[in-house]
């Protein structure tokens, strides 16, 4: 998987997470570049799709996990999407307005489905499982814990500050 999801809000706006899909996409280009049948679920991003690699476009992290699980069982699994830990409970079908004197709306979040941990516990397991972690605080333990919770074989720590440069990654 590479690139965020978009959670909409409603037809104008949403949640995500930062992330320009540059890392998923090259690891993509250089297993396909290696002779692998690369599979990539995309985010929404600004960049073009990988030489050699089928791609699926999607936009909310239900419609990753549906994408995901649709290519199982697979070799391997790389998880490199920024995933939206949350969404609204329900899009707004028209764009919210502002009101005079009013603050803004109070929004009513729900949990996004975890994609890495649905595919490291699932009956279709890939053989390798990979996720990776952007982390502000407590790199390597939260990545050690991640690693457990989720399933993985592997979990990539990457450290994210405000000034590292998270969405060039």
């Amino acid at each position: 998987t590479s690139g965020p999801t978009h959670e909409p809000i409603d037809p104008v706006r949403y949640i995500a997470n930062r992330s320009s899909g540059k890392q998923g996409h090259a690891i993509a280009a250089a297993l396909a570049r290696l002779g692998a049948d690369v599979r990539l679920v995309s985010g929404p991003v600004g960049i073009a799709d990988p030489a050699g690699v089928s791609v699926t476009h999607v936009e909310t992290a239900r419609q990753m996990l549906a994408a995901v699980e649709a290519l199982l069982p697979a070799d391997a699994g790389i998880f490199v999407a920024a995933v939206a830990d949350w969404r609204t409970d329900g899009e707004a079908g028209q764009k919210i307005k502002k009101a005079a004197g009013e603050g803004p709306p109070a929004l009513k979040m729900v949990e996004n489905p975890d994609i890495l941990a649905t595919v490291g516990h699932h009956a279709r397991r890939p053989g390798l499982v990979i996720g990776f972690a952007a982390e502000t605080q407590d790199l390597i333990a939260n990545a050690r814990a991640k690693l457990k919770k989720k399933g993985a074989d592997l979990i990539v720590a990457n450290a994210v500050s405000h000034d590292s440069g998270v969405n060039a990654a």
